[in-house]
């Protein structure tokens, strides 16, 4: 009986000591399996300077007579999204899993931002908002980031009817363009009772152009001009900061009350007045006009967009620094 308990009480022991001398090993495996990928949210404000905006409020000091406006619409692509390391390095963000905001196809992802919410001035569009590109990248210290205003080629020209969310909304389909409306910016007439304004709505629709090919038949779609607008913050800590949209700077150079010609505001038309003073403020270089050819940027497959993964750099050249955007704290 002795040996038995005395055999036993070693067992015992031996059992935690093990147990003792294991657990440590664990915790230190455990620190060693931190998840490699960390969880990332950037999110956007519709700004006029330094004032919020929003559907159902009056904008003031819009434009070269600082006319007061309405916001009708406030909707753009979100494309190839990079955060910066210190050293410049640029790092791709995976976007979760498709929602109607988001969709991924191979390499190719988009996020449609969306800042109008259906109510007041903004009653034509939908109800759901979405002001975030949410996703993840490899563990690590970011400083800022990158992106496109626009949707990937591969992306851009298909079958909206077909489509997946978003890319199946029909107000940012481009019909005429055989794509997408990469911005939908749109202020209008708030009827106060000052002169109105010649055209009731200034619009703001950016997107590729010149474009040729019926996606719906399987054609190879070409466009003159890709028009997206690359945008570099090197100074962006998303956990502390949100980025601007700034609708006084991105109207800055126009007279938002007139229409100088071609359509009522900028539809990406090179030979339209409002449209150069649009382009500078996303940084974008005006296409050339018809007839002149596409200056180098055209848009077709096997050119314009970097891979998902790679490092390439933006399908637009810029012109100059763009102001539409910038950090402000939450």
């Amino acid at each position: 009986m002795g040996t038995t308990v005395r055999t036993a009480t070693a067992a015992l022991c031996a059992a935690l000591g093990v147990a003792v001398i294991a657990a440590p090993a664990d915790a230190a495996g455990r620190q060693k399996q931190q998840p490699r990928r960390q969880a990332v949210a950037i999110d956007f404000a519709a700004v006029a300077g330094s004032s919020p905006v929003s559907c159902g409020k009056p904008i003031a000091g819009l434009g070269t007579t600082a006319a007061t406006a309405r916001l009708t619409d406030l909707r753009f692509f979100v494309s190839d999204v990079r955060l910066l390391r210190r050293d410049g390095r640029a790092v791709a963000l995976k976007l979760r899993a498709d929602s109607p905001y988001r969709v991924t196809r191979g390499k190719a992802a988009v996020t449609l931002i969306d800042l109008e919410n259906g109510r007041g001035g903004c009653a034509g569009g939908t109800r759901g908002t979405n002001a975030s590109v949410r996703g993840t990248v490899r563990r690590g210290d970011y400083v800022g980031v990158r992106w496109t205003v626009g949707v990937p080629f591969a992306l851009n020209h298909t079958d909206a009817t077909t489509a997946p969310a978003p890319l199946n909304s029909a107000a940012m389909a481009w019909s005429w363009q055989v794509g997408r409306k990469f911005t939908k910016i749109e202020v209008s007439d708030p009827g106060d009772g000052a002169a109105p304004w010649a055209a009731r709505t200034f619009f703001v629709h950016l997107g590729s152009t010149g474009c040729a090919g019926n996606p719906a038949t399987g054609a190879t779609v070409r466009c003159a001009a890709a028009n997206r607008a690359g945008v570099t913050l090197r100074r962006f800590d998303p956990k502390r900061q949100r980025i601007a949209v700034d609708l006084k700077a991105l109207l800055a150079g126009v007279d938002v009350t007139r229409n100088g010609g071609g359509a009522p505001g900028c539809m990406a038309n090179p030979s339209d007045p409002e449209c150069g003073p649009v382009f500078r403020a996303f940084g974008l270089r005006l296409p050339a006009a018809a007839g002149d050819g596409a200056g180098g940027h055209g848009d077709h497959a096997g050119g314009g967009d970097p891979g998902a993964d790679g490092d390439g750099g933006h399908a637009m050249a810029a012109a100059g620094g763009q102001t539409v955007f910038r950090a402000i704290k939450r």
